[in-house]
Order: C-alpha cells, then structure tokens, then sequence
C-alpha cells in the first residue's frame, strides 16, 4: 500500500478497525443465523401441515373402517347375504383402531419390561459383560448402587456385587 507500518498501526487505532472488523463479523452471523432460524421454522410449519393433512386422512380412514365393520356386523348378525365372516369384520376393528390411534398421535402398541414377580427390571452387569466379553477379568470390580428415592442423594453406598462360584 505504500504505507509505513507505524501509520497503519495508527490509523488502525483512530479508526477501530479491530473493533469494526469483529462487529461486522458478528452481524454477519447474526444475519445467517436469523436465516438459518426463519428457514427451520418454514420447515417447521411445512412439516406440521402435513403431518396434520396425514392424521385427518387416517382419522377419515379409520370412520370408514368402523362403519364398514359395522355394516358388516350388523348382516352377520342379520343372517343376510354377507361377503365378509367375523374373521374379516374384526380385522377392520383392529385396522380401523390402529388409524385411530394413529390419527390421534396416541401409541400403537405397547411393551413393558419387567422383573421378577413383575417388579422393576434389574439387569446383572456382570452377566451382561461376561455375555459380551467372555469371562470377567477378577481384577475388575463392578459396583452397585442402589436408588432408595429419586434423587441422587437418596442413593445407598455403592457395594461391591457378590461373586458367582
């Protein structure tokens, strides 16, 4: 540029290029990320309209499903001329209360684990580790800790499990 070191560093210091520099910078990523939010929240809505769009078809499909079943009941019960048998009827129950659900954002099945006597499910590290490694090396402790109540300070000592023969 022409220019001595010395006048650069001054005009620098008059000018608070340092300092303009870093708050353009920072606007700069103000506005991508201003951009970036505006953007996830279209998605967002997007996202939503359709999810919505889905759960009014299925809620649809699933009032279909109910009257055909009833329909259905109803002339095998009547005796009448009927194409489908209970078999088929309680098909499109279980199809018709799976869209329900569905529609409704509600869970469509349900699984539970639990120990013995149905209690809570206690799972043994040290039969987990040997599963998955072979034979525990018997310099390796594991610990328990038992959880009285909820929080962390209702815990017990940590104990050394007792070993298996």
């Amino acid at each position: 540029m022409g220019k001595s070191v010395a006048l650069l560093e001054r005009w620098s210091a008059r000018w608070r290029w340092s300092e303009r520099a870093q708050a353009h910078a920072m606007h700069l990523a103000a506005v991508e990320r201003d951009a970036t939010e505006a953007l996830a929240r279209t998605k967002a809505a997007e996202c939503l309209k359709q999810t919505e769009s889905v759960r009014e078809r299925e809620w649809e499909m699933h009032e279909k499903c109910i009257e055909a079943a009833r329909r259905g009941l109803k002339a095998f019960m009547e005796r009448e001329k009927v194409y489908a048998n209970l078999t088929d009827s309680s098909r499109v129950l279980e199809v018709a209360a799976t869209l329900g659900r569905l529609a409704s954002g509600m869970a469509t099945d349900r699984t539970e684990l639990t120990g013995e006597d149905g209690g809570p499910l206690r799972v043994g590290l040290s039969a987990a580790l040997a599963k998955v490694y072979g034979q525990a090396e018997p310099a390796l402790k594991i610990v328990e800790i038992e959880t009285v109540g909820e929080s962390p300070t209702d815990a017990r000592e940590p104990r050394a499990l007792p070993e298996k023969a």
